[in-house]
Formats: C-alpha cells, structure tokens, sequence
C-alpha cells in the first residue's frame, strides 16, 4: 500500500495550524462577539484559549501514538469503536467543509472594499484553484501558506501597534456589557476561531518526527494566534466605539481605517482576502484525509482512500471534499451552518480528551504515544467540564448540530459501514464481553505456531512489561509438576493492523525464548515459548486458556502503571470469566522461598489457596503458616471456633505447617507486617467490580506493600 510522504517540518506545522485559525475568525467574528460582552471581547479570547489547551495537548498525545492520516476520526474509532469513528469522521469532515466554505464567503466583505466582483463566482474560482493546490501536494500547499501566514501574523502586530497610540480607556467601560453570562457565551462563540489548531493533526502521516514537531507546532500556533487575537482586540475595543463594531463584518478595516488611513485599510483588507483563503485551503487540506482514513478502514468505499500514483495525494478524497464546499457555498447558509459545525467540533474536543483517559487507564498495549500530555488528568478533566460550559452556553445549538451531523453518520455506519467491519475499539473491547463466552472455532487462523492439540497444565501470561519473567515462570514451573507448561507473550496490536504485518519477531523476544528454553533444559520441564500478535487481548488469552484446557493461569500483577490515576487490569474480564484458576505474582526479588505464610480470609477459595501455598511450601522444602486475620469486634467464642478451624486445616497440610489466629482493626496493614516474616504470601482474591477496580483494591494494595513475594489465588469454580 503506498502512504504519504513526510515531507513536513516544524515551520510547515506552524504554517498549516496558524492559517486553519486566522481568518473569520479575528477579521469577521469580532464583530459578534462585542455584541454579547463588549469591551471584555479580549477576555473572552483568552478564556477560550485556555478551553482549547487541554484538547490541544490531548490530541498531540494521540497524534503522536497515532501518526496517520484521519486525525481525530483515527482516535475516536479506535478509543470508541468504528459507530463513533463513522459519526465522528464524518462530522468533523463536514464540519472542516462547511467552515471552510465560510471563510470563502466570509472574505466577501473585505473583497468589496478592493474591488466590485461578484462574490460567489469569485469563491467557486478560488475553491478551484485550492482543489487544485492540494492534489498536487502538501509541500506546495505549505510553501504558499508560509507566505501568507508571515504576512497575516506581521500586519495584525502592525496594526495593533499602531492601535495602542489610539487607546482610550474610557471606551472599555462598562467592561462586560451582559454580565458574566455575556461573557461565557461570547467565549463559547469565539471557540471556535481556534478550533482549527488541531487540524494539524489530520496530516500527521505528512510530518516529520510527529513526536516532536507535531505537538511543538500545535503549541506555538497556538501561543501566536492567541497573543495576536487578544491583543488585536484589546486595541480594537480600546480604538473604536462598540457601537462602530458592533454589525461590522469587517471591523478590522474600520479599525486600520482609524489608525491609518485609507491605504493602510486597503492593505488590510487584502490581507484578510488571503488570509481567509488560506484559512479554507486548510480546511480542505485536513478535511479531505478524514474520507481518505475512512476509506482504507472499510467504513467509506476503498477507491476514496487510495492515493495517487504520480503525486501521492488522497485526489478522489479531495475532489469529494471540494464538491461539498461547492454545494455548500451555492445552496446554503453558511454562516448558520458554520456555528452548528463549531459546535460539533466542540463537542468532539470533549470526546478527545476522554479518549485519552481511556486510553490511559485501559492500559492498551499499542498505546505508546511519543508525547504525554502534562497535568494528566486534571488537564484532560479541565477540557471536559470547561468543553461542556461552553456547550451550555451555546443553548440549543449544540443539539441542532449533534443531530444535524451525527445522524447522517450514524445512518452511514448501519447502512454501509457495520457490514465491513468487525472491530469494536478499545470500549468494545474493555468493557462488557459476550463474545468471548461461546468458543470459537477459527484460533488456527490468529495462532498457527501453537500445537492446539497438545494441552497444558499450565500457562503463563506475558504482556511484555513483566518485572522478571524469568521468576514467573519458574513459579508456574513448580504448579505444573512435571506436565506441559505453555509461555504465551501477548503482543497487541490495533485493529487496523494487519497481522500478517507483524511476523518477524522482535530481538526481545528471541532472547527470552532463549532463556525460556535453557530453563526447560535445565529443569527438564516441557515448556513452549509461542509470541502472539493480537488484536483482542482478553480474547487470546481466554481462548488459549480454553483450548489447551489449563488448569492455571499465571501472570504477574500490573499494578498501577506510570502516567494513569487508577488501577486496571488489561485483562480484567478474565478474572469473572476464566475457566482456569487464576494465579497473579508479584515478584519481590525473593529467590530462596523458607517460610510460605498462607492467610485465609475467603470461604469458597479456601483449599485451593491452602493447596497451592502447601505445594509450594511442600516443592521449596519450607514451612508453612496458616493465619486469619479477624476483627477486633469479634467475641473470644469466634476465635475459638476459627482456631480449631485452622487447626485442623494445618494438619491435613503435607508440608510441615503451623496456625495462628489474631485480631486487628487494620487487617490488611497486620498482614502486611507479618509479612515481613516470610518470603511467600498466599493468599485468596477478593470478589472485584468495576467500581473496585477503579478506586484500587485491598488486593492491590496487599500484593503491592508486602514485604515478600505475594501470589493472589483464584479459582476456576468462583470465576463462572
């Protein structure tokens, strides 16, 4: 499959993302704005940047564990599934067009000033030249940019400066014309002149090292069109009386007009002309690769995600891009329009900054971005609830525009894209599983190198980032006794890639298989070594579980991974699932195991857990302890009784064993002390929830604080 060339820099970056947010939005919107707040305008501007940062810095995380083509259509299908990929995609493609067709109409006003030309002729002739600017290639795209953006940026400084002699003070006052009210709505209007900053980010497969340049691109953009929007306007509402602007559609040439007579307001205007072009060009740039994503993941026809032989651009994908702005511009409001698009694009900046917290705590493999956005996730929280004021604050025109553009991709996706895909995204995936219950009959298809015939005792999970595989393995070792044990390392991959892509193996793991199978010599223990390309995690491993009929599966405990806020298991399903028993280590650098200490403190897994700590106890010829911890609000009679339990629990123990029973009023912590003793803790796991698993376990936090190696026990009976 032929890609995009990366052909872009750091200046091209800056050039693309500048030019997707000058244009209506400081020559033209002004205008609306003081209408709701007055002189409090360059507030609002502020403010809105602020809204803006998190999904900035949210979406340069994506782009950067993402690079490809489909910008936030790419995030949001895989974080979300290919339902809200189809409705996202199509809805920020429509939105980028229609505001895209805006600024081509939107310039009008300024290109009556230098000439008397008709204005839609004049828009369908520019939309052609920029169709054609943009099959030939980006880089052509991004020289001509960089030019009008260095202009852009030179003049809106030059007319502030000159502004600043000008200033009166007492035009600003009253300073909010409508309260603190007219000041959020006039924000969540303005939002949407830096709602191109990111638009970048649909190109990524364009740029070079993405990892650095895209982020750092999207920053500066952003740093520059905020100081020049809010100093543009702090000098304007300070130079000319609201009531002057207010209805305005070109405020800024009535502004140069003040500060510089005639020429100087000419050369403005023709400066928003170019501006405004360059602002639909980039509309048409980035829009234009959310069809073409679409199109190679099935979800729209093939042929719109082919490139062009001779000069590798998305062409069929841009001519459709350029058709709608055409229809657009000849058949409808545009300006209306553009405000429901705006506020779909805000509603999707909201659904971008969720993407990376579930991405985040999901812990999914492939997610391994180059950036990580800073203040996670109070960054992230600050985009959601200031995204959704804002939302508020528009009214009834976040609804209107929901439903216009998301109903013509949810109509797409049941009548087109459902029958040509398969994929669920890391939600589908992570969250409620029925899929998995039935048992599949295709595994030969996903793991050829693995003898399905043979079964295995037991088999180990890795996922890669094991502290000592080595350790975990030779634990599984020990339960095996003597019998097959299968080592699976567990590789996920999204679900756009291909598998057959992924068939040489990493040098990581030839040099553990070498290791893995010097320990089978060494120990004469029948061990296999099979690496495994996934797309599902919780499905591999289930199915692998379940065709070669183990009895335990084994894997070390993930805790709470760097960069996340809570503590999830990647392969958490399993634990309510899993027709094996479940064992989980945690590796304390213990290498002699002397004395196992076993604590009892669940019924139903109560001799699974004591079996297994006896035979470990029984296989590294050490002495074995049995311990309940109880509540201090228990009577002498109660302890009684559970001493006799636990007494003739130990005698029918094979390993030499002994029992103590105390009370605590911090269990857990008691456990923890004790086990300070020992160099193994058994014990059996609690029952876990989703809410449980979120806020952290008493499991977790037993096997992570522990002062010996801890195995958390559970057992194929409680897991159905």
């Amino acid at each position: 499959m032929k890609t995009l060339e990366r052909r872009l820099g750091l200046s091209s970056v800056v050039a693309i993302s500048i030019s997707a947010m000058l244009g209506s939005g400081i020559f033209v919107l002004p205008s609306l704005a003081i209408a709701q707040t007055g002189p409090s305008v360059w507030l609002a501007y502020l403010l809105a940047a602020l809204c803006v940062l998190p999904a900035s810095m949210s979406k340069s995380e994506l782009a950067t564990a993402m690079p490809t083509s489909g910008g936030t259509y790419v995030y949001l299908e895989r974080t979300f599934g290919p339902l809200v990929g189809t409705v996202a995609g199509l809805g920020l493609w429509l939105s980028l067009l229609l505001k895209a067709a805006f600024a081509l109409i939107g310039f009008g006003a300024y290109l009556s000033i230098l000439a008397n030309v008709p204005l839609i002729p004049t828009a369908i002739v520019s939309l052609i030249l920029i169709t054609i600017l943009n099959i030939f290639g980006v880089g052509k795209v991004s020289s001509a940019l960089m030019f009008v953006v260095a202009l852009a940026i030179g003049s809106l400084f030059v007319l502030s400066g000159a502004g600043i002699a000008h200033y009166d003070a007492t035009l600003t006052t009253p300073f909010m014309t409508n309260g603190f009210g007219g000041l959020l709505s006039s924000t969540a209007l303005v939002f949407v002149s830096y709602a191109g900053v990111t638009k970048v980010a649909a190109i990524a497969e364009e740029i070079k090292d993405p990892e650095r340049n895209l982020p750092r691109g999207i920053l500066f953009s952003l740093a520059i069109v905020t100081l020049i929007y809010v100093v543009t306007t702090f000098t304007l509402v300070g130079s000319v009386p609201k009531e002057e602007l207010i209805g305005n559609f070109k405020p800024l040439y009535t502004f140069a007009q003040l500060v510089g007579g005639s020429g100087f307001a000419i050369f403005i205007s023709s400066v928003g002309v170019l501006t405004m072009i360059s602002m639909a060009n980039a509309g048409i740039l980035a829009s234009s690769r959310f069809p073409f994503a679409m199109g190679r993941d099935n979800l729209l026809p093939r042929a719109i995600g082919r490139l062009h032989k001779k000069y590798l651009t998305p062409v069929w994908s841009i001519l459709l891009s350029s058709i709608i702005v055409a229809l657009a511009i000849l058949f409808m409001d545009v300006f209306k329009i553009a405000k429901l698009a705006s506020g779909f694009m805000l509603f999707i900046f909201v659904f971008e900054n969720i993407a990376v917290i579930v991405l985040r705590e999901t812990q999914v493999q492939w997610y391994k971005p180059q950036f990580k956005s800073p203040l996670y996730p109070f960054l992230q929280i600050l985009g959601i609830v200031s995204g959704l004021t804002l939302l508020f604050a528009m009214g009834f025109i976040i609804v209107s525009a929901i439903l216009f553009i998301s109903i013509p991709g949810i109509l797409l996706y049941l009548l087109y894209s459902r029958k040509r895909t398969t994929r669920r995204g890391v939600i589908g995936m992570r969250g409620k599983r029925t899929d998995l219950i039935v048992e599949s009959n295709d595994l030969s298809h996903f793991y050829k190198s693995i003898d399905l015939s043979k079964d295995a005792k037991v088999v180990v999970a890795l996922f890669g980032n094991e502290r000592s595989p080595e350790m975990l393995v030779e634990m599984a070792t020990a339960m095996s006794e003597g019998e097959n044990l299968e080592v699976a390392h567990f590789t996920e991959v999204p679900e756009q890639t291909d598998l057959k892509d992924m068939s040489d193996e990493p040098v990581h793991l030839r040099s553990l298989r070498r290791r893995i199978i010097a320990m089978s010599v060494e120990q004469n223990v029948p061990i296999t070594f099979d690496p495994i390309v996934c797309h599902d995690l919780s499905r591999s491993v289930f199915e692998i579980s379940q065709r070669l009929h183990c009895k335990w599966l084994f894997k070390e405990w993930g805790g709470k991974k760097r960069g996340t806020f809570t503590i999830h298991n990647p392969v958490g399903w399993l634990r309510n699932h899993l027709q094996s028993n479940l064992a989980i280590f945690r590796d304390a650098g213990v290498r002699y195991v002397r004395k196992v200490l076993v604590v009892i403190n669940n019924e139903s897994d109560r001799h699974i857990v004591i079996d297994t700590a006896d035979h470990f106890a029984t296989t590294n010829k050490a002495e074995l302890t049995l311990v309940k911890v109880l509540d201090k609000s228990l009577s002498s009679e109660d302890v009684s009784n559970e001493e006799k339990i636990l007494k003739k629990l130990s005698e029918d123990t094979k390993s030499n064993s002994k029992y103590k029973v105390f009370q605590s009023s911090e269990i857990v912590e008691s456990i923890v002390q004790l086990s300070g003793d020992f160099d193994l803790l058994v014990f059996g796991a609690s029952e876990h929830s989703w809410f449980r698993d979120i806020l952290g376990t008493d499991d977790d936090y037993l096997i992570s604080s522990a002062l010996c190696s801890v195995i958390s026990v559970q057992s194929a009976q409680n897991s159905n």
